[in-house]
């Protein structure tokens, strides 16, 4: 399962088509609240993260997971690909930043190199 985080509706109906056409199955969420309250009932096998999110930010809410059970590999995307943000990002352990508008077979790549590194505990 590949989680999705962003409060834009068009983003997130392209990334669940991009995401189910490789055999993934996504959940959309529009904010880091909704995701968390449903992180104890499933574990993402990854998690495409927007950087700006209405209440708490992408940031934000990497840094709450990362102290939590609820541990996924992130995948940030963004439009707002700024090198403070960026490097912080990339610094909390995130697997990966991409800009948007960001390519399909890339964000595809990713996804599969990050859960395959989740899975083999790297």
């Amino acid at each position: 399962m590949v989680a999705i985080v962003d409060d834009e509706k068009a983003v997130c109906r392209a990334i669940g088509r991009l995401v189910m056409s490789a055999g993934f199955e996504p959940q959309i969420f529009s904010s880091a609240e909704e995701f968390l309250r449903s992180c104890h009932e499933h574990r993402p096998d990854c998690l495409i993260l927007d950087l700006r999110l209405p209440g708490m930010s992408g940031l934000e809410l990497q840094q709450q997971l990362a102290t939590s059970p609820c541990r996924t590999p992130i995948v940030f995307v963004s439009a707002h690909d700024d090198p403070p943000s960026r490097e912080q990002a990339l610094r909390g352990g995130a697997f990966a930043f991409l800009s948007k508008p960001f390519n399909d077979t890339v964000l595809l790549e990713t996804i599969h190199s990050a859960i395959c590194r989740d899975h083999r505990g790297e």
